[in-house]
């Protein structure tokens, strides 16, 4: 447990917690909740939150493929390929998308290749089309020439089988969803979302919508506080605004607390005589309130 080294008000009142602490104390005190996960399909899991890490099943891309359009070769054959000095291969053969390729590339010849196509065997790069000028249906003249590897991605660049595609507690972004449909994943383990309950304490409170009367403010805090739960993946439950009357507050409250896995108030925290924070939490019982006051501006006077 953190010893806090609490500092003072501008009124000199002590007991403020630094920030850095106040997270630390928290940190400790959530380590006792344990998030219950869920199974759920790929197409409802953007925005989610991963409940373990995910392990590639299998090399990506699963074999070698060309980034040009252009012709498969063997790098050798294009060695010192230049303007003044071209070299010579003849088309042997063509690299259909979507099918696996037919015949090898044999030394002196080349097959024609699209973008994304499959390196055929015997090949080891791409010789691209603009360094290329056709002689006639089944010869070109190559004017640059490649080293192994030029213009492709090889078997399992983007990720190797048995390889972390993802950290457990990672939050899935649209992106992450490509990686892992490329993967053939059609579920993921994902922690079932935090329910977070918000309760705007206050009689001066009015509803955001509402034209307040001189001495009452609108309620901002609730709408703010839920679009920041909602942005980090939680569900925000608000349970509107209570008086500051504590037989009316107290069981909001206490229902808020029993429906949520965390309850948020604002309002009532203060030391004011209708500041009902600090009566009401105790009240629920242990743990109680382990930070009373952050040392943090803005935010305190």
């Amino acid at each position: 447990m953190v010893e806090s080294k609490a500092t003072k008000d501008m009124l000199g009142r002590s007991g403020l917690t630094l920030v850095d602490e106040a997270v630390q104390i928290l940190m400790e005190q959530l380590n006792t909740f344990v998030p219950k996960s869920e199974t759920i399909s790929l197409d409802q899991a953007l925005d989610r939150i991963l409940a373990g890490p995910v392990i590639s099943p299998e090399d990506l891309p699963a074999a070698a493929r060309s980034t040009m359009d252009g012709y498969a070769v063997r790098a050798a054959d294009t060695f010192g390929a230049s303007q003044t000095m071209p070299c010579y291969l003849n088309i042997t053969g063509e690299v259909i998308m979507g099918e696996e390729p037919v015949g090898e590339v044999k030394k002196g010849c080349c097959h024609k290749i699209p973008t994304g196509g499959l390196l055929p065997p015997g090949a080891n790069g791409v010789v691209m089309f603009e360094h290329t000028v056709p002689v006639d249906d089944t010869m070109i003249e190559i004017v640059k020439g490649i080293g192994d590897g030029t213009n492709l991605i090889q078997r399992g660049e983007d990720i190797s089988i048995n390889a972390k595609a993802l950290p457990a507690g990672h939050l899935l972004r649209p992106q992450d969803l490509g990686l892992l449909a490329g993967l053939g994943i059609a579920e993921v383990s994902v922690f079932f979302k935090v329910r977070v309950g918000i309760v705007s304490t206050g009689d001066e409170i009015v509803p955001y919508g509402e034209n307040p009367l001189p001495g009452q403010i609108r309620n901002i805090n609730s709408i703010t506080l839920a679009g920041m739960i909602r942005r980090t993946g939680g569900l925000c439950m608000d349970y509107g605004i209570v008086s500051d009357k504590f037989d009316i507050f107290f069981p909001a409250l206490e229902k808020a607390v029993h429906e949520n896995d965390i309850v948020l108030f604002s309002g009532g925290s203060s030391v004011g005589v209708r500041d009902l924070g600090e009566q009401a939490v105790e009240a629920l019982g242990p743990p109680g309130i382990f930070i009373h006051g952050v040392a943090l501006k803005p935010g305190k006077p």
